[in-house]
């Protein structure tokens, strides 16, 4: 597992049972917030005692930290760039993903997405290093297709927007409302996420 903010006693349970922890608690963290739920929620939702709970992470930040690697180790998986394909198809990768992996998990996205606020800026020195790796792997990835002299464009804007298209797309999961808001723009459309990847292609000038 990744990070250390969980016990040894955790890392001894069966993996299985370690995936559906972080989970349960990824589903009751976004759905609730940080603030709104207490372990006893958490324990009851994954099917488990709150002194169990406990024993695995000795408080709810721990447990918080805990699913906010799990999503970077996801996010990582994701990002996984093969620099020797394409970009086009290097992007349609991640934009497909993206799109999997909230749909999948969208309590997951919207736990993300409230790290950003006031209340839990306590977090940001985990969330960053995430978000500068994810920046840095586009980065790598444009400068790496701009000097086959496939993209004219400053890399900075270009690695920008790629980057701000699939954090988009996944945040189009998070919640009925963000989801209704994606389809004034896309409702009918069965691969959103291919259509995206084609189109910024073609508005970024990559060849």
């Amino acid at each position: 597992m990744p990070g250390s903010y969980h016990t040894e006693t955790f890392n001894n349970i069966p993996a299985e049972k370690r995936e559906r922890i972080l989970r349960v608690a990824a589903e009751v963290l976004g759905r609730d917030g940080i603030s709104g739920t207490r372990m006893a929620d958490i324990a009851k939702a994954a099917g488990i005692s709150h002194g169990s709970l406990f024993s695995y992470f000795p408080t709810k930040d721990h447990l918080v930290r805990a699913v906010v690697a799990r999503g970077a180790t996801m996010e990582g998986e994701r990002l996984d760039m093969n620099t020797e394909g394409s970009i086009a198809s290097i992007l349609e990768h991640a934009l497909k993903s993206a799109w999997e992996t909230a749909s999948d998990e969208p309590n997951l996205i919207s736990l993300w997405l409230s790290l950003s606020l006031s209340e839990n800026a306590r977090f940001s020195d985990d969330v960053l290093p995430l978000e500068r790796d994810a920046a840095d792997k586009w980065l790598a990835l444009v400068r790496n297709t701009q000097e086959s002299g496939a993209i004219k464009a400053d890399p900075r804007v270009v690695a920008f927007i790629l980057d701000a298209a699939v954090s988009q797309l996944m945040k189009s999961r998070a919640s009925k409302l963000e989801r209704k808001k994606f389809d004034f723009f896309f409702e009918g459309v069965d691969d959103p996420a291919r259509l995206i990847a084609l189109t910024l292609v073609k508005l970024l000038g990559i060849s």
